[in-house]
């Protein structure tokens, strides 16, 4: 599984648990509503490990900055603030991520308007990625998990034994958002949601992101969630974990 050792001090046995805690974690990604969260939350209630969400600790970061009232469009001042922040995730239950900025645990207001017009701002900030990149590597090698983003497989859980890719169409995923915007009470049309869904794609598609399956991690299964229930990707995503860590 792991690279053989060209000396001859075998590894720690702290090191030997953190690989083990990175090999025996799931990677999801694919682009924004494709199902990354509702799928990756059910996976992490059947194998009861914990679902990480990433989306939740650029949108700590983003709060931070407007909390701050650091300009998101001066990427030097808020690579700054994010590299400052006492930043971490922690688990009730194996399905509710609480992401905490210090102590204060900030999970509830992060689905504000203003966050999720300016996160795409925060995100596609190399240095904040790379910041946010290694702390969420740190985490996982404390236990495994189950992480969602958008280059999970291809940065963060490369050692990963177990990688899918989700993708939908844009009309989709706009509304499986829509269904979301309605039961949090927001005013949202079908065409608002749309035209924001291509917005943020066409932010978060840096190049460098895996947005589409052609930028999938390699070795990544490939799940077109369309046509597909959720139990019907959850089962593809289970068969394949359970595959690639059966020995």
């Amino acid at each position: 599984m792991y690279a053989r050792e060209t000396h001859s001090r075998a590894p720690s046995r702290e090191c030997r648990i953190s690989l083990d805690s990175l090999a025996r974690s799931i990677a999801i990604d694919g682009p924004t509503a494709a199902g990354k969260s509702v799928v990756g939350r059910a996976i992490a209630e059947q194998l009861d490990i914990g679902f990480f969400d990433t989306g939740l600790m650029y949108r700590a970061c983003t709060l931070a900055v407007l909390r701050n009232a650091v300009d998101p469009n001066n990427q030097e001042a808020v690579s700054t603030l994010v590299r400052s922040l006492e930043l971490d995730m922690r688990w009730t239950n194996p399905t509710s991520p609480h992401i905490f900025l210090a102590d204060d645990d900030v999970t509830t207001e992060l689905r504000s308007p203003e966050i999720e017009e300016a996160v795409s701002l925060i995100s596609r900030i190399a240095e904040v990625r790379d910041e946010l990149v290694r702390r969420q590597r740190a985490i996982a090698s404390r236990e495994p998990v189950v992480m969602a983003g958008r280059d999970i497989g291809t940065r963060v859980l490369t050692d990963a034994s177990t990688k899918i890719f989700l993708d939908a169409s844009s009309e989709t995923r706009a509304r499986r958002r829509l269904g979301e915007e309605i039961d949090s009470g927001r005013d949202s049309s079908f065409e608002s949601v749309l035209t924001a869904t291509r917005r943020r794609d066409e932010l978060d598609d840096s190049g460098k992101r895996a947005l589409r399956r052609e930028q999938a991690a390699t070795g990544a299964i490939i799940v077109d969630t369309d046509a597909l229930g959720v139990d019907q990707v959850v089962a593809a995503c289970l068969e394949a974990y359970h595959d690639a860590n059966e020995s």
